[in-house]
């Protein structure tokens, strides 16, 4: 065979085994046959089975623990986070206590902790804006802002989520000078920034969207995630101005097999069914 029939070969395998595994052919949690009886199963080779398996294991629907074997991906139960409803409190307040909701802080270092080699959780930071950050508040990257970020974790599912939100540094503090000079003095305090914010530039109101995308660098251990073939799961609350003009926004990082989003409006209840972790 040339190499581009064997690279059908181990195409044509995964799709046989992906549709055992959708079919139920073998059970959540169920170990595959090892490598030899399935090259052996297929008239191939051992690389192109391994080959075969690694496209499964991308895609989420199998796991490799070495030296134990191949397994069938199990689908956890996943919970909701409900978006909407009257109640827009400020998650990253340090008088927010998660406990109401279920969960419990966890000390994780952010990526510029990693850097400076300090922790400090649940407390404001005061940092450039920079990327995809700044276009979301529609500012000039480089623009000072106010960083908050906490992990929580699920007191029942052990599930853990990520928490941060961004807003313009220039509405809680004074900043006078630049660069290295600059000099940024706190007018308002973290608790009271939503307070602040509503009286200054209200009423407010707020957006929140979903999207996804692929965890990198430390996601999957902050999180407690599979290694390989999770998404994570974002969900955006945006508050606006009573102009339209966004002020802050909070972002939610939820593995993507654990969560799913929902919209509730102020008259669901939630909790009714066991089911509602988080009250956005």
């Amino acid at each position: 065979m040339t190499d581009d029939k064997g690279a059908a070969r181990w195409r044509i395998i995964a799709d046989l085994l992906r549709s055992d595994v959708v079919q139920d052919h073998y059970q959540p949690g169920q170990a595959l046959p090892g490598e030899a009886f399935l090259a052996s199963e297929y008239a191939t080779s051992r690389p192109t089975i391994r080959k075969a398996i690694a496209q499964l294991v991308g895609e989420g629907l199998l796991t490799v623990a070495h030296g134990r074997g191949t397994f069938v991906r199990p689908t956890p139960d996943r919970r909701l986070i409900l978006m909407g409803g009257s109640a827009r409190e400020d998650l990253l307040s340090p008088t927010y206590d998660p406990a109401k909701q279920g969960w419990e802080h966890v000390t994780v270092a952010s990526e510029a902790e990693r850097t400076a080699g300090r922790v400090t959780p649940n407390s404001a930071l005061f940092m450039s804006i920079e990327g995809a950050k700044a276009d979301v508040l529609g500012v000039r990257r480089g623009r000072m802002g106010v960083y908050r970020y906490a992990y929580w974790q699920h007191t029942k599912t052990r599930a853990r989520i990520h928490l941060y939100s961004y807003l313009l540094a220039d509405q809680v503090a004074t900043i006078t000078g630049e660069g290295r000079g600059m000099e940024i003095d706190s007018e308002i305090e973290p608790e009271d920034y939503y307070a602040h914010l509503e009286r200054t530039h209200g009423p407010l109101r707020w957006i929140t969207s979903v999207h996804t995308q692929m965890p990198y660098g430390e996601t999957y251990e902050d999180l407690h995630m599979e290694p390989i073939g999770t998404p994570l799961l974002l969900i955006r609350r945006l508050m606006l101005s009573k102009d339209g003009r966004p002020l802050e926004f909070t972002e939610i990082e939820a593995p993507g097999d654990r969560f799913e989003a929902a919209a509730a409006s102020e008259h669901d209840q939630a909790g009714s069914d066991g089911q509602v972790s988080l009250r956005v």
